[in-house]
């Protein structure tokens, strides 16, 4: 289980606080392009990737436009709905076969309150989404097209090889035939 190994890698639980992990883990498979979660739906489960790649993505007059790509030691799931235990405004569905180890909304309260290495690691995600919600924020009101498009070849090169190009150009802002230039262009 490699996520799990870079948990303990990360954050070095005790022996009954990765036990007490390990208890509620469910490992899942879903297929490629399965909802993870629904628009409309409360996310009542997260879960962390072992093997695959997911997108978040909001439907805004009829059309899919991305969030955000999740691959390996990922979390899927929707944070805003899981913790309020409120309908999700975005759908989370998978790129490919996704494998997952899911834990329901009860469980994670439960390592919350019980384990401190649990707490660090649920402090360490949020901080770290924070941080790249800021940034993303801070590149689409302030750069250029093309410096999205370069930054995210040079920050995430992965995505170009696991993500289909209109969902790229989706999350770029831009429109397929602009992103088929911009890979002409930068090549």
């Amino acid at each position: 289980m490699r996520v799990l190994d870079n948990i303990e890698n990360l954050i070095r639980p005790t022996p009954e606080e990765k036990a007490a992990l390990e208890n509620i883990l469910k490992p899942r498979i879903l297929a490629k392009n399965e909802l993870f979660l629904r628009e409309g739906a409360v996310c009542t489960s997260i879960g962390l990737i072992e093997k695959g790649s997911a997108r978040l993505y909001y439907t805004i007059d009829g059309k899919e436009v991305s969030k955000d790509f999740l691959f390996e030691n990922s979390v899927i799931g929707s944070f805003g709905s899981f913790f309020t235990q409120l309908p999700s405004a975005l759908n989370v569905a998978t790129l490919e076969e996704t494998h997952i180890l899911e834990m329901g909304y009860q469980d994670v309260i439960f390592l919350y309150e019980h384990y401190p290495a649990w707490q660090k690691l649920g402090r360490i995600i949020a901080q770290d989404q924070f941080i790249r919600i800021e940034r993303r924020e801070a590149s689409l009101l302030k750069d250029p097209a093309t410096v999205r498009y370069l930054n995210l070849i040079e920050e995430h090169p992965k995505v170009f090889k696991r993500v289909p190009l209109q969902h790229i150009a989706s999350y770029l802002r831009i429109t397929p035939e602009t992103l088929s230039r911009y890979r002409k262009k930068f090549k």
